[in-house]
């Protein structure tokens, strides 16, 4: 179990140090999002492997506020990045 618990962990460090990567490096704001959202993701695997490894079960309520905002902020910029492409398009009407 302590082998499988270490790998699980070392998997997840590797893969948040990847995305913190991706994050400096990221071209547009849509990369820098979906990078932000998969280290949400990561952060409440490792609480959640943090609760099955000590029984501790504490953690828990963390893990729905972590994944609720990791939601409503892919959810925001999804939808301030399509707003911004409908800006460019020439029509000043604003009613479609």
């Amino acid at each position: 179990m302590t082998a499988v618990l270490v790998v699980s962990a070392a998997i997840l460090f590797v893969a948040s140090l990847l995305l913190l990567l991706r994050l400096t490096i990221g071209p547009t704001i849509l990369d820098r999002s979906v990078a932000l959202d998969v280290l949400v993701a990561i952060t409440v695997s490792a609480v959640g492997l943090y609760t099955a490894h000590t029984g501790v079960t504490f953690a828990l309520p963390l893990l729905v506020v972590l994944a609720g905002c990791g939601f409503v902020g892919a959810v925001s910029v999804a939808r301030y990045a399509s707003r911004s492409n409908d800006l460019g398009d020439g029509d000043e009407g604003g009613a479609r």
